[in-house]
């Protein structure tokens, strides 16, 4: 929302507006607005906003700017759901049903099947779901199954006893019948299931009330030891396993080691990290002394040996001599040869020198070099060097360590999965005998407890049938779930991704990001959206026909853009009142937000209301002006300011729009700040001000966030409005933008939100 009078007042006494400095013509001294103008103006704006605000709500707003992501979601999960759906195998279900009661309470087998039904006087002294754990028991199902298998071997994998998986044994809710159901993909086998069940049912005396609760009690009986053996040897295996793994918990152990990983992994590294620093330096001495440390060592040995110094003295002596000699004498006579013999002889015992110190075989040139070292600095090369070595073993042997402590955790690491899948088993199957347990414990107290009660009557009041229709999958269900999942899952993505962008797409958000006043909201119209291609630039605003003018009128006219362009010069106005000639900056936080378009349009606006109007392209990096206007840039504010001609005759005044005049760029130099923050740009704008030729100076300067042209411009006029284009700026960018002018102290008139679609 726009600011309120408090916010604007806050504003103007913040920026120090003096409204006397722009009655005297001081330009950049601070001004006071007309402030209830001002105020009643953007009072108008802000509730027409909101009732715009209030009739697009947030969802119609994000499916507006990512109806792309959200149908590609909706469609790619309809896709995915409708392929899995008819990739699955169809599954069938059959049931029957059994009337369950005591023969003693029945009556005719009409009031049985009527009482059974309608479920008003069913029998509560009967435990219907002991009565179907025990039709699901393991004692009760196995031999059936055992018989089922003959004919399907699978029968096991489809019905196992811990879960009863694909079979079904309930009580219908408040009646006396429980329903047997089986799910299969084969209808002959669902068939052949049920009726194997219903009649081992019937053939085992289950429905015959013969079998008393005595015999259920003992059933039950026999059944608790069974259960407690098994409990007991699952925990036998669980501490043997606790025990050989050395642990209470595998995930905690797994937490545990991990963390030991990461620790020995990260000593590791920083290891290796040392021992390339380490190679480094002892690399870095060794180019330095040109030695390894043992020849190192020698060469120190060597250099304080008096013999070694003696032969080098009594070369040194020879040498001068055979120079002088030489001058003297040829190279054959006596003199020279009795010299040069003693030299070799010198040299040669030098060599055994060296070779008590094994250096005899050492590159000479390399030798050289490190002999000429003074005595201390390669002393302490040489301990440096050998330090290093040593330093790098150690860092080595640390490192085989290390490693050998990481092949040990990475090996207990990759056991733990099948441990931990061992121990998960044996807890599942842990819980669920000791469920069984206390089942079987709980149905015998019951039963020991009621050991009057009479006989049951079962009976089959439903025979084995299976359904036509596949119960599962359903594909227009799933469908249907798709496109709901598809949607909510595009619609919440979406809502994260647009949470995440930082662009501002709404005047709402541009407002509270600097609390700065916006001064108009352009509408997004494709009449005046110009680009920077000379070729796909409207003719309304590049052509100079004559006959073409009172067309172009017309399309500006007709345009829903005008009113802001009007709004915005009126505002600019009461910002700079009584001020003969007003002068504004019109820049942006990035490039291509349309500020170039809205300096031409505000120019040609303020000209259609009688006013005159220069228009200054200051942009040196990207200038548009004059491919918008339609003129020639072959001299410009760049020959200006380097002197070659007056700002006088570089004004250009396009045919098409009276009052307006332009100052195009001009060639472009590879440092334009340095013009701008020349003596002759301040000249210039000082006397352009001052001739009061002009009732509008707009200055179209580059974006701020990469350039300060802008900054260096607005010192020197009554203020800077900033573009900012909905769906283009972020937000981060406008604030950065904000802050240096803040820290800068550039006035900032208000701001001008663009393409407001």
């Amino acid at each position: 929302m726009l600011p309120e009078k408090s916010n604007i007042s806050s504003f103007s006494k913040s920026n120090n507006y003096d409204k006397n400095s722009f009655a005297s013509g001081e330009i950049n001294q601070g001004f006071v607005p007309s402030l209830s103008a001002l105020e009643n103006n953007l009072e108008k704006k802000e509730q027409s906003q909101e009732e715009d605000n209030s009739k697009t709500p947030y969802l119609l707003e994000l499916f507006k700017r990512r109806w792309a992501f959200i149908l590609g979601a909706t469609l790619g999960v309809t896709t995915g759901v409708t392929w899995w759906t008819f990739q699955q195998s169809p599954i069938y279900q059959g049931k029957f049903m059994l009337l369950v009661e005591k023969p003693m309470e029945s009556q005719t087998q009409q009031n049985q099947l009527g009482t059974g039904l309608d479920g008003g006087n069913t029998n509560t002294n009967i435990d219907y779901s002991t009565e179907v754990q025990i039709l699901g028991s393991a004692s009760v199902l196995s031999p059936i199954l055992k018989e089922i298998s003959d004919r399907y071997p699978d029968i096991y994998e489809d019905i196992n006893l811990q879960n009863l998986e694909n079979l079904d044994i309930k009580q219908l809710d408040k009646t006396k019948l429980i329903e047997v159901s089986f799910r299969d993909e084969d209808p002959e086998k669902i068939a052949f299931v049920l009726d194997t069940i219903a009649s081992e049912y019937l053939e085992n005396g289950l429905n015959s009330g013969e079998q008393n609760i005595g015999e259920g009690l003992k059933f039950v009986r026999s059944q608790i030891p069974i259960l407690e053996k098994n409990i007991n040897n699952l925990q036998t295996k669980i501490e043997k396993l606790r025990t050989d793994y050395k642990f209470i918990d595998p995930q905690i152990q797994a937490t545990e080691l991990t963390q030991q990983l990461v620790a020995a992994e990260k000593e590791f590294f920083a290891t290796q990290i040392q021992i390339q620093e380490a190679e480094s330096a002892y690399n870095s001495i060794q180019q330095h002394l040109k030695l390894s440390p043992e020849d190192a060592i020698a060469l120190s040995y060597l250099t304080e040996s008096p013999r070694y110094q003696n032969l080098l003295k009594q070369l040194q002596e020879i040498e001068i001599e055979l120079a002088k000699q030489s001058a003297v004498f040829t190279d054959l006579s006596p003199q020279i040869i009795t010299l040069k013999d003693k030299q070799n002889n010198i040299l040669n015992l030098i060599e055994q020198e060296k070779a008590r110190y094994s250096l005899r075989n050492n590159n000479q040139k390399n030798l050289q070099e490190a002999i000429a070292i003074p005595s201390k600095m390669r002393d302490k090369l040489t301990q440096d060097l050998i330090a290093k070595r040593d330093e790098i073993k150690v860092l080595n042997s640390k490192k085989d360590s290390l490693q050998k402590v990481l092949d040990n955790l990475n090996q207990r690491i990759a056991s733990l999965p099948a441990v931990t899948r061992e121990y998960n088993n044996l807890q599942r199957e842990l819980n669920t005998s000791t469920e069984s347990l206390k089942r079987f414990l709980e149905t015998r107290e019951k039963l020991e407890l009621d050991n009057v009660q009479n006989n049951l009557n079962w009976q089959i009041i439903s025979p084995p049938q299976v359904g036509e229709s596949p119960v599962y999958p359903i594909p227009l269900y799933n469908l249907l779930l798709g496109l709901l999942g598809g949607l909510t899952f595009g619609t919440v993505v979406a809502s994260i991704i647009d949470k995440c962008d930082r662009s501002i797409y709404d005047v709402k958000k541009l407002k509270t990001v600097t609390q700065l006043p916006i001064l108009a909201e352009i509408p997004f119209d494709k009449n005046i959206n110009l680009t920077t291609k000379k070729q796909n630039i409207p003719a309304f605003f590049t052509s100079n026909s004559p006959q073409k003018e009172s067309l172009e009128k017309d399309k500006l006219s007709l345009s829903s853009s005008l009113e802001s362009f009007r709004n915005l010069y009126t505002n600019i106005s009461l910002l700079t009142p009584n001020l003969p000639s007003k002068s504004v900056v019109i820049s942006s936080s990035i490039p291509r937000e349309g500020k170039s378009t809205i300096s031409l349009n505000l120019a040609k606006v303020a000209t259609s209301m009688g006013q005159k109007v220069l228009l200054i392209d200051t942009d040196f990096r990207l200038p548009q002006l004059h491919i918008l206007v339609n003129v020639d840039n072959n001299q410009g504010l760049t020959h200006i300011l380097t002197g070659k001609i007056p700002w006088q005759n570089a004004i250009q005044s396009p045919s098409q729009w009276d009052n307006l005049s332009i100052i195009t760029v001009g060639e472009v130099l590879s440092d334009p700040s340095s013009l701008l923050y020349s003596q002759a740009m301040s000249t210039m704008m000082q006397q352009i001000q001052a001739s009061q030729q002009f009732d509008l100076i707009i200055y179209d300067s580059p974006s701020l966030l990469s350039f300060s042209d802008g900054k260096i411009i607005a010192s020197q006029t009554n203020g800077l409005i900033l573009v900012v284009k909905i769906g283009s700026t972020k937000d981060y960018e406008l604030r950065h933008v904000y802050e240096q002018l803040r820290v800068t102290n550039t006035r900032i008139l208000g701001l001008i939100s663009n393409e407001i679609r």
